[in-house]
């Protein structure tokens, strides 16, 4: 049997696996199965929506705002969301995304993977 982990895989926009988790839209860009140092997704979110507080125990995080606006809070600390913007959230992090009158839509790669059911932590 091959190990999917050392394949070459090319994936549509069609072909993502797209789930809601706490209301925010997320498309999975690299199936569970094919994650071997890292996870890959698209998160969408609507005017209007906030994304809960939550941290990695062990996944570092990358993002890039593909379009819209909207507004990061990291550790704390408040940033302007734009298309364009990178930033990186390390392990232990508290994180937190919100929309104001535009929808964002930002390209986001874990490492080490992480999944909703694996090293993902909301604080409530």
């Amino acid at each position: 049997m091959t190990d999917k982990k050392k394949q070459v895989l090319f994936i549509n926009p069609e072909e993502a696996t797209s789930f809601v988790l706490k209301g925010i839209q997320i498309d999975q860009l690299l199936p569970r199965e094919f994650c071997e140092q890292f996870s890959a997704y698209v998160v969408r979110m609507n005017p209007g929506q906030i994304k809960k507080p939550s941290y990695h125990k062990k996944g570092e995080e990358l993002y890039y705002v593909l379009s819209g606006e909207g507004e990061a809070i990291l550790d704390g600390k408040e940033y302007e969301l734009r298309k364009g913007c990178f930033f990186r959230v390390p392990p232990g992090v508290v994180h937190q995304f919100m929309t104001i009158e535009e929808p964002i839509c930002m390209l986001n790669f874990h490492s080490p993977p992480v999944f909703a059911d694996k090293d993902t932590y909301f604080i409530e």
